[in-house]
């Protein structure tokens, strides 16, 4: 009984530690050294190319920042993107049970903590599951300059190979550690079922309102220079057509605060100068009245425009008078007020003016991103804007700067029209670089991926090769199928589209937004009639053709692209159909490889091009055989590895045989 006993205590010790350690394994960090991968929501390296991100593996070394500086090296930086994806390869199957993201907060150098933290698990790297979130809106608006740390928890351990944290990036993030909790043994683990994000779609025109000009008030535009923008005209002035279908009339803020920030009276004057009755919208209404008949819109006709309202700031001084009460700009509450006074006050100043021939439409949020870090309710303003404009039955129009923050909650927030600015038309800044052409196709895939209306056309006919500038936005919206379905908004420094119109500047910048907006303009993609063969003679060089044509590009401007290597051929291709191989190392057989040309926006088909290479003058021929494929070894090159593979077999079974041989001779001196 006594040995039974001691049997029993004796397995109770082997199981309790055993017991213990696999309860502390769970909540070792399992991510330190392991390799990872990042990718921002909406890319960076075109639009701000000094900031785009530069690999380095500081989020997984273990090191945690010393210092509440932004010098501290242990940060790695992340500007804008909208968000943050990095997934972490743990090397093999885990179980992971939570995640923790140290990152900086300085809010008055624009360093933001993030807004959110999703933590996805895969075993595949294919199909990912969310299996924890965490959410703080709050943290962004502190003041404090300290280190900040996201933590999840998941509710049970899952299987994976690949952790995928998801966090916000506004401004400028700093992260200096993502930390996977967990224990190798996946055993007791599950299987995260996978999630599934729908596809979003572009959410096109605002009630057939496909296009609106900004108009900016401080122009004062006249019955001569507004013209242009309603009416479509040809050199000589002579209407032609409609052009926009809207107008937005809208300033820069114009105020005595040295906060910046309009006060009442600033806004009453900012809605005098949009509604004079002889410049700005009192001259639209004049043009449009004169020229509705002639373009057949009817009697009853009336043209709508959009009205700006203006950043609503926060502040402890008076705003104004407001229902006969002094109010400030401070709590959430006394803002919203602000905004609904100002609706109704261009609503009925609007009314008061008389303009028979046009109709208010909606209104517009000037503030280009949303400032989370001003105050916790920023998001809640947005949307008492949407809400009450809404009510009134306007339509909300928003236009952010590229991969401004918000811009992924822009229209749960309400906007009816988010259009997306690139930047491109202009010089950037000296910290984040100037944006290069590709960053107009980025901002319309930011439109697809958050499910916006459109894009926002740019031009500074100051800038050098703007008019060349401007078609590569007009590139991009067409190759996104905006000109079917979407909306584009205009915007223009001063009356630069009225001066293209005269032939100031380039005609091309009116007359491609015209072509566009009425859904008049095509391009063309490059087309290469057929696969071709050529044949070449081993160790010879052929000159050969294949057959390529687009409408609109000539073909010195064509480029050939995924032209795919060949083992032991040297090819050339070139935009106007020329082809060069030269066979100088190739073994003799058939070969394949395929190839695509771009015009530089659109591309053609691919096609297949077969080389046959025939043996040199004296060689013998080789037996027909299959096409090598790109990167394909050849038989010549299967038999070379065979030989080697029998010669390092026979070298080692000679070492075997040597050191028996010694062993047995030692063995037999020892006896």
């Amino acid at each position: 009984m006594a040995k039974r006993f001691l049997s029993v205590l004796f397995a109770l010790l082997l199981v309790i530690p055993f017991t213990a350690f696999a309860a502390s394994a769970a909540d070792e960090v399992i991510s330190v050294g392991k390799s990872y991968t990042v990718e921002y929501y909406t890319a960076v390296e075109n639009a701000f190319p000094k900031k785009a991100y530069k690999k380095e593996k500081k989020l997984t070394d273990g090191i945690i920042a010393k210092s509440n500086s932004m010098s501290d090296t242990a940060w790695s930086e992340f500007y804008r993107g909208t968000a943050v994806e990095v997934t972490i390869d743990l090397g093999e199957v885990m179980a992971v049970t939570g995640a923790t993201l140290g990152e900086y907060q300085y809010r008055t150098a624009g360093i933001w903590c993030s807004r959110y933290l999703e933590i996805y698990v895969s075993e595949n790297g294919t199909d990912f599951g969310l299996v924890g979130k965490t959410v703080n809106e709050n943290l962004v608006t502190q003041t404090q300059q300290k280190r900040v740390e996201f933590k999840v928890t998941l509710d049970k351990a899952y299987k994976a190979r690949y952790v995928r944290a998801v966090f916000s990036s506004d401004v400028f993030t700093y992260v200096d550690e993502l930390s996977v909790y967990g224990s190798k043994d996946a055993s007791n683990a599950v299987s995260a079922e996978k999630t599934i994000i729908p596809e979003k779609e572009i959410s096109g025109d605002i009630d057939g309102i496909n296009s609106v000009c900004l108009m900016y008030t401080a122009t004062k535009y006249t019955t001569e220079t507004i013209k242009p923008y309603f009416a479509y005209v040809d050199k000589s002035g002579k209407v032609v057509d409609t052009m926009f279908d809207a107008m937005l009339f809208l300033g820069m803020p114009v105020t005595s605060s040295a906060d910046g920030y309009m006060r009442q009276n600033d806004m009453k004057s900012f809605v005098s100068v949009a509604m004079d009755a002889t410049t700005n919208m009192g001259a639209l209404n004049t043009v449009v009245g004169q020229l509705k008949s002639e373009l057949g819109l009817g009697d009853d006709f009336q043209y709508p425009i959009f009205f700006s309202v203006p950043n609503i700031g926060i502040y402890n001084n008076a705003f104004g008078e407001i229902d006969g009460k002094t109010v400030s700009s401070y709590s959430l509450e006394e803002r919203t007020n602000i905004v609904k006074w100002y609706i109704d006050y261009v609503e009925s100043q609007f009314a008061a003016s008389n303009f028979e021939n046009l109709t208010l439409k909606g209104f517009y949020w000037f503030a280009e991103s949303i400032d989370y870090a001003r105050s916790t309710n920023e998001s809640e303003l947005v949307a008492n804007f949407n809400d009450y404009s809404h009510e009134k039955g306007y339509k909300t129009m928003w236009i952010p700067f590229y991969s401004a923050a918000g811009i992924d909650e822009a229209k749960d927030l309400g906007f009816d029209s988010v259009t997306m600015q690139s930047g491109y038309a202009f010089n950037g800044g000296e910290e984040v670089g100037s944006a290069n052409e590709k960053a107009c196709k980025d901002a319309a895939a930011a439109v697809k991926r958050y499910g916006l209306n459109g894009l926002e056309f740019e031009v500074d006919c100051y800038v050098a090769d703007y008019a060349k500038r401007f078609e590569k936005y007009v590139n991009a919206a067409y190759g996104a199928g905006l000109i079917d379905n979407g909306m584009i908004t205009m915007y223009q420094v001063g009356d630069h589209l009225y001066q293209s119109s005269k032939g100031t500047f380039s005609r091309t910048v009116y007359d491609l937004t015209y072509e566009f907006i009425s859904g008049k303009y095509e391009e063309f993609a490059p087309v290469i009639e057929g696969d071709i063969t050529i044949t070449v003679t081993a160790g010879d060089y052929v000159r050969g053709k294949f057959s390529v044509k687009d409408e609109d590009t000539s073909s010195a401007k064509l480029e050939v692209i995924n032209l795919q290597k060949v083992e032991g051929l040297y090819i050339e291709a070139y935009g106007n159909g020329r082809i060069n191989i030269e066979a100088g190392n190739a073994v003799p057989g058939t070969y394949e490889t395929s190839l695509a040309v771009t015009d530089g926006t659109n591309v053609s088909n691919t096609i297949k091009v077969t080389i046959i290479v025939l043996p040199a003058e004296g060689e013998e021929s080789v037996a027909e055989s299959d096409p090598v494929e790109p990167g394909e070894p050849t038989d010549t090159e299967d038999s070379s590895m065979l030989m080697w593979i029998l010669i390092i077999a026979g070298a080692v079974i000679v070492i075997v045989v040597v050191a028996v041989v010694v062993i047995k001779i030692r063995s037999s001196k020892k006896k």
